[in-house]
């Protein structure tokens, strides 16, 4: 559905603008998922749910493959592996007797942070070349574009599956979520 919201008009000088933007976005993010993938067990979707699951302890196995981009079965796949590492635990969900809700153990604490460090050192680097105010302006910008691009909770958790949720203070996206009346803290996931 974001695609189809896409707006072709945009504001940028052209083709050349849109192309150096896009070239940036995929130069850090390329950096991102490879620095964090690599602190991470496996490759692949396990370091996301790592930082995901310390973002959201509890979360059910259908969140957490919306927020991988995994399938359910791949899911629990994925989790039966970290699960086997003992790396995450599987517990009564609050809500739904038939769900899990998936915490991470103290080693799943001390891998996910590990990863977030990885994934914190790949953007403090990549925008070192910029000064403090033109970091604002850059961060005032990126929140800009997420409270817009967001779709809805299950988008949230795909967006911030790499985020350090401890270090995002009034973060966008949950506030984004509280201005249409979803609290990500309280919405029953399962």
């Amino acid at each position: 559905m974001s695609m189809l919201r896409a707006h072709i008009d945009l504001r940028m000088d052209g083709p050349r603008d849109r192309n150096i933007f896009g070239a940036f976005a995929l130069m850090i993010s390329d950096d991102i998922v490879r620095a964090s993938s690599s602190r991470a067990p496996e490759a692949g979707p396990a370091a996301s749910a790592l930082a995901l699951l310390s973002h959201k302890p509890g979360l059910s196995i259908g969140m957490l493959a919306v927020g991988v981009g995994l399938s359910h079965p791949g899911t629990v796949r994925l989790v039966d592996r970290l699960a086997a590492e003992g790396l995450i635990e599987r517990r009564e969900h609050l809500t739904d007797g038939r769900a899990r809700a998936l915490y991470l153990t103290a080693a799943g604490e001390m891998a996910s942070g590990e990863v977030l460090a990885s994934r914190d050192q790949v953007i403090a680097e990549g925008l070192s070349i910029l000064n403090p105010e033109e970091l604002k302006i850059l961060g005032d910008i990126a929140e800009r574009v997420l409270r817009d691009r967001l779709e809805n909770l299950e988008h949230s958790y795909r967006i911030c599956r790499l985020c350090c949720y401890a270090g995002c203070t009034n973060c966008p996206v949950d506030a984004e979520l509280l201005d249409r009346g979803i609290d990500r803290e309280t919405s029953d996931d399962a």
